[in-house]
This record gives structure tokens, C-alpha cells and sequence, in this order.
């Protein structure tokens, strides 16, 4: 199989998966909030089935990724097809498949992992202080109090500026737990 269509492949199988959660997403978007807010009620079924609130945002945002990475792995399938049609129409020997070294792979590995967990975490704490709902998500409080000094403070003047009349929550508060810093 030639690396075009390898990479064509696996973003088939990155836009199959971003297209099933975003078709579930939808498919639940005429929900019912149960248990005040901590459930989603889908209204087509006949028996109640619910689903926790959580996992709306969190299959949106990585159907959406998955969605962008296959249109970026299609593309870079399109330029190894057009090397390889090219080097086909000069009479050129058709360019092998490098070959990593395992070290080398497993490098290239851990680093991908490590962006897009960095990338993920990145947007679910810039979601958190630009769009919560409330200032109280256990998950954006937790990001951002571990992030740097100058990076909690951006966010938690953004927090601020949102919900002015709320009490601080952790990470955002001074010493006496109650005012803003």
C-alpha cells in the first residue's frame, strides 16, 4: 500500500469517527435537562435514556478535531500522490517509504502525544474562562490552578470581568477565600 493511500485511510477513519460524535451530539440536541442540569434526557427513545452533561462538550470539541485532522491527513495524501505521479512521469524510480528507526518512532510518538494532550488541556482551560457557564467547573479549576503565574492571572482576570459577583473560585481568590486577587 503506497503512503498516500495509508494517509488516506486513517483519515477516513479520523472523519468516521468526528462524523459519529458530532451525529451524536446532534442527535441529542433536543435534550431535557434532568437531575438539575447533570443529565440529558434524549426525547426520541421510547425507554429513558440519559446521558451525563459532560460528554455534549467533550464529543463536540474532539469530533471536531477528529474532523480537522482527516481533512489534514487527506491533504498531505494528495501531495504524496502528486510526488509520486510525478516521479512516475519523469521516469524516476517511484520514492520508497522511509523507514524509521524505533527509537526514533517512539520519539516521534510520545511527542505527538504530548501536543495534543498539551493542545486538548489548552483548549478545555481557554473554554473554561472565556465560556463557562459558571465559574465553578471542577475541571477548569483544576487547569487552572496547576498553569503558570502569568497564565492563571490572565485567566483569572477573564473570570473576573464574567462573574465579578461570584465568590473567587480556587486558584482565583486571596488569602481569605472570599474576594478576588
Amino acid at each position: 500500500m503506497s503512503v498516500a493511500n495509508r494517509l488516506r485511510f486513517v483519515a477516513l477513519l479520523f472523519l468516521a469517527g468526528g462524523l459519529v460524535a458530532f451525529f451524536y451530539v446532534f442527535r441529542i440536541s433536543g435534550w431535557e435537562r434532568v437531575d438539575g442540569g447533570a443529565r440529558f434526557l434524549i426525547p426520541d427513545t421510547d425507554g429513558k435514556q440519559f446521558v451525563k452533561a459532560e460528554i455534549l462538550p467533550l464529543l463536540g470539541q474532539y469530533g471536531g478535531i477528529a474532523i480537522g485532522l482527516s481533512v489534514v491527513l487527506l491533504i498531505f495524501a494528495q501531495i504524496a500522490a502528486m510526488r509520486q505521479r510525478r516521479a512516475t512521469a519523469e521516469g524516476r524510480p517511484q520514492p520508497q517509504p522511509a523507514r524509521m528507526r524505533p527509537l526514533r518512532f517512539i520519539a516521534l510518538v510520545v511527542l505527538s502525544t504530548v501536543i495534543g494532550c498539551g493542545l486538548t488541556i489548552g483548549y478545555r482551560w481557554y473554554d473554561y474562562v472565556a465560556n463557562a457557564a459558571s465559574p465553578y467547573d471542577e475541571i477548569g479549576i483544576d487547569i487552572n490552578s496547576r498553569l503558570p503565574e502569568p497564565l492563571r492571572a490572565w485567566g483569572c482576570s477573564r473570570l473576573k470581568e464574567r462573574f465579578a459577583r461570584a465568590i473567587p473560585p480556587y486558584g482565583c481568590s486571596d488569602a481569605s477565600g472570599r474576594a478576588w486577587r
